[in-house]
């Protein structure tokens, strides 16, 4: 009951307080006499003295290449995002800067676009296998198959540095489909099975 007083009291110190400043000028006006009547006068506007206002939804930062190369976070996120391969095409840099990141990198080698994406970026199997965690995942990744026909030099080295990547291509559904295009992928996973 006290609590509901209080608020009260205070609301309607504050709607008065509030009243009696909104009156103000109207007594200053009153003493001035006619000054108040006649239209106020539009003041000379100077050139270069004010600065347009910007929209706040534009305040917001955008992701620059140097930001995606510096920042993990901000490159997880350009790494998950679907239309990659759009992006890609418009700015293969973007995909280089994506593959500084480990997480970022194992992230794109799981992308449903990889495809499309190594078309923008032919370097893009070495870029993601310097990373030998995202190597694995790009070998199990069904669209492997153009990125590495693309560059097999990448997979290559991947396969040299971690066998690992041997088996789990083996296992891939369309690996009979990369010994058709590549026959020398076959024989030198021959040599390290």
């Amino acid at each position: 009951m006290k609590r509901a007083l209080r608020s009260r009291i205070r609301r309607s110190v504050f709607i008065g307080l509030v009243l009696c400043l909104a009156g103000l000028p109207a007594l200053a006006a009153e003493g001035e006499g006619d000054a108040a009547l006649r239209p106020a006068q539009p003041q000379p506007k100077a050139e270069g003295a004010l600065k347009p206002v910007k929209p706040g939804f534009l305040a917001g930062s955008v992701d620059t290449l140097d930001r995606v190369r510096k920042d993990g976070k901000v490159a997880k996120r350009m790494a998950r995002y679907h239309w990659l391969d759009k992006i890609a095409l418009a700015q293969p840099e973007v995909i280089e800067a994506i593959t500084n990141h480990s997480g970022a990198a194992k992230i794109l080698a799981s992308h449903p676009r990889i495809a499309e994406i190594a078309e923008a970026d032919h370097y893009l199997c070495r870029r993601i296998t310097k990373w030998k965690s995202a190597a694995r995942v790009l070998a199990a990744n069904t669209g492997v198959r153009n990125v590495i026909t693309l560059d097999p030099e990448g997979i290559y080295r991947a396969i040299r540095r971690d066998r690992k990547v041997a088996r789990i291509l083996a296992k891939n559904p369309r690996f009979d489909q990369m010994i058709a295009e590549n026959p020398d992928l076959g024989r030198y996973i021959a040599q390290f099975m």
